[in-house]
């Protein structure tokens, strides 16, 4: 039921973006040139992950490790967006459990493109790959579903700032409680490289 309730929530925020896309008048002019939208960008950033451990009631717990976002940018601020993030912890809750989680994402991201501030909000939808000591989930990947916002700003006209980007993701992870499922959080910052026409 709750798998339900999140895909509708992401095929909302994706309609929420498409009309907003179509209701903006502006006119995207692609480059790597001050007021322009970069064609591409490529993000190497630091993330912090906060999610659960299996089994128990929260078990909650934190992961360190790194991500790279892809993104193809349209126009009227629509883009198209790959996340693929990495991050490991050791001896969770003072245990010998150590786990590794993978997790790779596609879909929209609207930008309000039109200052050196960029906030964002995305929905994207792929898998969670977790690795582990622990038997119950040594190797195994399930649905995970990733939204979150964000905000970037420009510092010349080759990269951009990523100053944060928070998100909520959801996956089917097996835990051996809460009917198997994960509700994690997710921050992130880092560098973004900008590709385009000059």
């Amino acid at each position: 039921m709750r798998f339900h309730k999140v895909l509708a929530f992401t095929l909302l925020t994706v309609l929420l973006f498409a009309s907003a896309a179509l209701s903006a008048q502006n006119v995207t002019v692609f480059g790597i040139e001050k007021g322009q939208v970069p064609a591409m960008e490529i993000g190497l950033g630091y993330t912090f992950l906060h999610a659960n451990a299996p089994p128990g009631q929260c078990g909650c717990f934190s992961l360190n490790g790194g991500s790279v976002t892809w993104v193809v940018n349209m126009p009227r601020g629509f883009s198209i967006v790959g996340d693929f993030t990495g991050a490991h912890a050791s001896k969770v809750n003072a245990s010998d459990q150590n786990i590794g989680l993978f997790n790779f994402v596609f879909g929209p991201r609207y930008t309000l493109r039109k200052h050196r501030y960029q906030p964002y909000v995305e929905a994207l939808v792929g898998g969670s790959n977790e690795l582990s000591n622990y038997a119950y989930v040594s190797n195994v990947t399930s649905l995970a579903v990733q939204a979150g916002i964000g905000l970037n700003t420009t510092l010349n006209r080759y990269i951009a700032f990523n100053i944060f980007e928070a998100d909520y993701i959801y996956s089917q992870l097996p835990n051996g409680v809460n009917d198997n499922y994960q509700n994690d959080l997710r921050i992130r910052t880092g560098i973004v490289f900008r590709f385009g026409p000059r």
